[in-house]
């Protein structure tokens, strides 16, 4: 049955979907489906798929073949999903760009409610609730489990993240300001801290997204069911939190002079076990903690935090080898 071959809608700027694939054939389907059912907005879809062994290809060279605001391309070698990401997203011809799992269900109306919410900000993104391998929604929502955090304080973002890259929508003019992607920082991640030193992030308190969780899944929030937790979520912890810091030290963005002195008290605190030294940087960047009680407490709070993850990761590192 063909696919509906309407490229745009009278007086809505387009947006480009990039969505990005590994191996993704058991649920691109649902996901193609939901964004192509899109509504009240004009869509382009750039799907490049990052060397899959599975029929991820051929799905995507199916639906290309009956929408022509499909394109679709692929890596010759697997990339991983933040190069990746990048690349789909250099190819986007609309005024904004949303990133797009494989895996996932969009409402429809998504794109329309966060194209009306960004106004003048960089990027808009919204609340998503978990649904499991086949569908079934589980009554949680993201929400449920961590800070949803917005506003124009890139110093904010250092420490933690709420922004999915499936429930974003972001302006060209960010993806542009912030490549090149770093390596070892996750792309939402990313986009979110530049957003916050640019124009700023907004939070749409609604569902729109139907996040899946399964085996496969490659992101820790995705992967994650109950009482199930990493062998290495410790060391997992820091280390995105130190790529973060060490990113945006050498970007020469707002927050950057902050951002080295947190990612050398990090780096000191790993090494040696002594955090008196990140309190202090925890001190000065008291304003900008994540946290809704007093910027005291906050500092105290993050600072325990750390110390806990760094102590779980030295019992995670490996045992020297025995002579």
């Amino acid at each position: 049955m063909p696919l509906n071959d309407d490229t745009g809608v009278p007086g809505s700027p387009l947006v480009s979907v990039a969505l990005c694939v590994h191996n993704g054939a058991s649920y691109l389907r649902e996901q193609i489906d939901s964004v192509l059912a899109q509504r009240d907005v004009a869509i382009e879809m750039i799907a490049l798929d990052d060397a899959s062994t599975d029929a991820s290809m051929q799905l995507l060279r199916g639906y290309a073949a009956r929408d022509p605001r499909i394109r679709c391309c692929g890596n010759p070698t697997n990339l991983g999903a933040t190069a990746s990401f990048e690349r789909a997203m250099s190819m986007a011809r609309g005024a904004f760009i949303a990133p797009c799992d494989q895996d996932d269900v969009w409402k429809p109306g998504k794109l329309a409610r966060l194209l009306a919410a960004i106004g003048g900000a960089d990027l808009a993104y919204c609340d998503s609730e978990y649904i499991d391998a086949t569908g079934a929604p589980s009554g949680r929502r993201i929400s449920d489990d961590i800070d949803m955090l917005s506003g124009s304080e890139p110093l904010t973002f250092l420490f933690a993240n709420s922004v999915s890259g499936h429930a974003a929508l972001v302006t060209r003019e960010l993806f542009e300001a912030a490549r090149p992607f770093p390596a070892g920082a996750y792309h939402d991640w990313w986009l979110a801290l530049c957003a916050a030193g640019r124009g700023g992030v907004v939070y749409v308190p609604e569902v729109h997204v139907g996040f899946r969780r399964h085996a496969g899944a490659s992101s820790t929030l995705g992967r994650d069911g109950k009482g199930r937790r990493p062998p290495s979520r410790h060391t997992a912890w820091i280390e995105q939190r130190h790529s973060i810091m060490a990113a945006l030290a050498r970007s020469g963005r707002p927050g950057q002079a902050q951002a080295q002195s947190l990612s050398m008290a990090l780096n000191y605190a790993r090494e040696r076990g002594r955090t008196l030294l990140l309190l202090r940087e925890l001190w000065r960047t008291r304003d900008a903690l994540p946290g809704h009680a007093s910027p005291v407490v906050n500092v105290v709070r993050w600072w325990l935090r750390f110390r806990r993850k760094l102590r779980g990761a030295r019992r995670e590192a490996p045992s020297p080898p025995t002579p």
